[in-house]
């Protein structure tokens, strides 16, 4: 089975066992998706089966947006309400004002340093691995951007953040840095990923919804716009990875038939195009 498919990923579940019942559903040994999502978030995952696992260089992935809530007063080992209690600070009043100023303080470019309950390695080791032997490593901060945040309060100590990110950006660490700069601690009681670029999370089905109809997106919704669409009529080229003498006015194309993604090209300094991938 060659497919999209644009999932719900419901909070309780790992994004392994997301797509293994894809896999399952479909009977797809190929599978893969663009990613991760903690398996107590829930959200927006984008699911490739089949051939279209190829597209996963060429899939949107840059700016993603959440929908989060955290309490300030508590402070956790993972920077989320499912770790275990490390702190308790009763937490002040704050202001829309005082958010807000914050917020806009907060966009644009910064370094995180990432949370010891990640993936990341270190030294071959994935930093969770070291958090659950009671371990903290360093951490090098990384660059990440900060397109769109805002942050209001809902009840008591409960608020909640909207969030425009770049790829790789720690949502819960984004949280407890935010809470520091108010000089309180805070920890992350939820999460939802909405968007992943121009992909919507109101563009997804559930688990139950792909089991009973199999809804499928375009395969074309889900490509980066770093890669301009090229419809063609004729792909023999195409097909055989062949180099194209045409000027397209850009220097990364999906060549594309029918609606379905052919092959990714690239422009290279020999002014042809160069085939990067084929999708078939």
């Amino acid at each position: 089975m060659d497919a999209v498919i644009l999932l719900n990923k419901p909070a309780g579940i790992t994004s392994f066992d997301a797509v293994r019942k894809c896999r399952r559903i479909f009977q797809e040994k190929k599978a893969g998706h663009t990613g991760t999502l903690d398996p107590q978030a829930s959200g927006l995952m984008i699911i490739l089966l089949g051939k279209y696992t190829k597209l996963l260089p060429f899939c949107v992935k840059d700016r993603k947006a959440y929908h989060a809530t955290f309490q300030l007063g508590i402070a956790t080992d993972t920077e989320d309400i499912w770790g275990k209690v490390v702190d308790r600070k009763e937490p002040k009043m704050h202001s829309q004002e005082e958010l807000d100023v914050l917020a806009h303080a907060m966009t644009g470019d910064q370094m995180q340093v990432p949370p010891m309950y990640a993936a990341i390695k270190k030294d071959g080791k994935k930093l969770y691995e070291y958090a659950r032997q009671g371990i903290t490593v360093e951490r090098e901060p990384r660059p990440i951007h900060v397109d769109a945040l805002t942050v209001k309060r809902i009840k008591d100590n409960t608020y909640e953040m909207d969030a425009v990110v770049s790829s790789g950006t720690y949502i819960r660490t984004l949280i407890t840095d935010f809470a520091r700069q108010l000089d309180e601690i805070g920890t992350m009681t939820s999460l939802v990923r909405t968007a992943i670029e121009s992909v919507t999370l109101d563009m997804a089905c559930n688990i139950d919804a792909l089991e009973e109809l199999h809804e499928f997106v375009n395969p074309l919704t889900v490509l980066s716009d770093e890669y301009h669409l090229i419809d063609v009529t004729e792909a023999r080229q195409i097909m055989n990875g062949m180099k194209i003498k045409k000027d397209y006015g850009y220097e990364k194309v999906i060549f594309c038939k029918e609606g379905k993604p052919l092959a990714a090209y690239e422009r290279r300094i020999d002014g042809l195009y160069h085939c990067l991938r084929g999708f078939f």
